[in-house]
């Protein structure tokens, strides 16, 4: 590896990496997790666990401005997971578990006909996720998902729209099953 190499790997990784954790003393980013963006962007509250090589992503793109990502307290985010704000803001809720290979994405891009669609402008709400939420290995939650409090999303499920509080959902999209209260 070249000096030029080492330099890029430094300024884009590892400082913006260590200023995270700087900011966020509370909580526990692990060396093998992955962070790209601007530090200054992202809150992660007390007791917050990030587990390695889970990639977070907060700037802006495709047109959109303003990312941000926010992880409430006691939040534990397992391995092997993708959340990139991409000019749209993710907000995860207090004592979430998010486990292993989830995918959660603030923005998306455009797919009119008549243009290349890397050159199209993206669209995007963001995402809401709300306390007490249990997201299982495997799933995908879209720009525009606002998941209630106390809700549970099985294994593999792809998540757009709104799970109600204490919902039980399943399914590509996902579909309500039940509720925790009974």
């Amino acid at each position: 590896m070249g000096l030029k190499d080492v330099y890029r790997l430094a300024r884009d990784e590892w400082l913006p990496k260590e200023q995270l954790r700087r900011r966020n003393p509370g909580a526990y980013v692990t060396t093998r997790a992955i962070f790209r963006g601007d530090p200054t962007r992202v809150h992660l509250g007390a007791e917050v666990y990030v587990a390695g090589p889970t990639v977070l992503v907060c700037d802006d793109g495709g047109g959109l401005t303003g990312g941000r990502l926010s992880v409430g307290d006691r939040t534990y985010i397992g391995e092997f997971n993708n959340i990139r704000c991409a000019g749209a803001s993710i907000v995860i809720g207090s004592d979430c578990l998010i486990s292993q290979h989830i995918t959660i994405v603030g923005s998306n891009h455009g797919v009119a006909a008549g243009r290349t669609i890397v050159s199209q402008p993206w669209s995007g709400d963001g995402v809401e996720i709300g306390d007490d939420v249990w997201i299982g290995s495997g799933c995908t939650i879209l720009p525009g998902a606002r998941i209630g409090d106390g809700a549970v999303v099985a294994a593999g499920s792809v998540v757009r729209g709104t799970v109600e509080p204490g919902a039980i959902v399943a399914g590509a999209p996902a579909r309500q099953l039940r509720s925790r209260e009974g």
